[in-house]
């Protein structure tokens, strides 16, 4: 396998960190989804409701880590990705809820809205990053 092609340690860190927690987070919101309907305990529901935050936490961790653990210009592009994706995911999210509010858009529920957010910010993060890497290396 090439240099360019082999994964470097950090990196092997950072997956065995956030492929479990995004495991874990999928399987928890599949049972948020399915147990909350049937639950009519307000405790059992609110537990069900932030359970699936265990995982999130511990992939926000394990983020914070590898741009830590990085060299610089790695760094340097995880952390334009990551103001890249708060900058459109949160303009892309106010000018949703402002198509509500106006009547422009119907019968989209906010909850629905409010918990895209976070995978909607992965995604952006993510083609961020590959488009700052792209362009990098085209120099």
């Amino acid at each position: 396998m090439s240099k360019a092609m082999a994964m470097r340690a950090v990196h092997k860190r950072y997956l065995v960190r956030f492929l479990p927690a995004m495991a874990g987070y999928c399987v928890l919101i599949g049972l948020f989804g399915w147990l909350v309907p049937l639950t009519h305990s307000m405790t059992l529901r609110t537990l069900l409701a932030l359970l699936p935050m265990l995982p999130v936490m511990i992939a926000m961790r394990a983020i914070a880590l590898v741009i830590r653990e990085q060299d610089e210009l790695e760094r340097q592009l995880d952390l334009q990705a990551l103001a890249a994706a708060a900058v459109l995911t949160s303009c892309g999210f106010l000018s949703f809820g402002l198509l509500l509010s106006a009547g422009v858009l119907q019968g989209v529920p906010a909850a629905l809205v409010a918990l895209l957010v976070l995978p909607c910010f992965f995604w952006i993060f993510g083609l961020a990053k590959l488009v700052l890497v792209v362009r990098l290396r085209r120099r």
